[in-house]
């Protein structure tokens, strides 16, 4: 279960804030910023440095090359999560 704190907005963007996700298919949570993007697992510090970009790795999971929306949604993949704290 991923456990966050309140309120952690994205270093990367400095837009959003990184809230709690998992995808459909096997329940791995993640911290995502809708903002641009960025993704991190949770056992990751939320860095620039340690960001993923949701895109990649939506392809990487899918097992597709390129960009993984041309025939889905975020919502056919992902969803948020309630956030949860200490």
């Amino acid at each position: 279960m991923l456990v966050m704190p309140a309120q952690l907005l994205c270093p990367r963007c400095e837009q959003d804030w990184a809230r709690p996700y998992r995808f459909k298919a096997d329940g791995a949570s993640f911290l995502l910023c809708a903002e641009c993007d960025s993704l991190w697992w949770p056992d990751e510090a939320v860095t620039v440095a340690r960001a993923h970009f949701l895109d990649d790795v939506v392809a990487a999971r899918l097992g597709v090359e390129g960009n993984p929306w041309s025939d889905r949604v975020w919502a056919d993949v992902i969803e948020q999560t309630p956030e949860l704290r200490r």
